[in-house]
């Protein structure tokens, strides 16, 4: 395989799998990788915008739209930061508290269906292929 269908094969991937998760949250209101950011904030309270930009790699402009709808949602609130008040920091609501459990199961199914037959020492590897992968970015 090139290096141009490895590329895009990562690509497929990733494709599949956020519209295949979008599609089992949408019901939730959560489509369109809300569930993502959600699913961030719950596991990293307190966390800031520009700390999620980095962890998600998305750009600030798509992230603040996506925070707008999770606000207005009710799944997440901002709250100001003690030392800057400038500073927002992002913190999941009881609503997105209470979704969590069952957005998360949902993507641990599809996980575990993408990964079946695929033994754990071909998982770490591949987790330190795409770790190198991810770095180049």
């Amino acid at each position: 395989m090139n290096q141009t269908n490895l590329y895009r094969l990562i690509g497929s991937i990733a494709r599949q799998s956020t519209t295949s998760v979008n599609q089992q949250v949408s019901h939730l209101g959560l489509d369109n990788n809300l569930f993502v950011y959600l699913m961030r904030i719950v596991e990293n309270e307190g966390l800031s915008q520009a700390e999620l930009v980095e962890r998600v790699r998305i750009d600030k402009t798509t992230l603040s739209r996506a925070l707008k709808k999770l606000v207005a949602e009710g799944y997440v609130r901002k709250v100001p930061d003690a030392h800057n008040k400038k500073f927002r920091r992002l913190y999941a609501t009881d609503k997105g508290k209470a979704i969590y459990p069952q957005v998360s199961q949902i993507e641990q199914a599809y996980i575990q269906q993408a990964l079946s037959g695929v033994d754990e020492a071909e998982q770490t590897e591949l987790q330190t292929l795409l770790a190198k992968i991810y770095a180049n970015l």
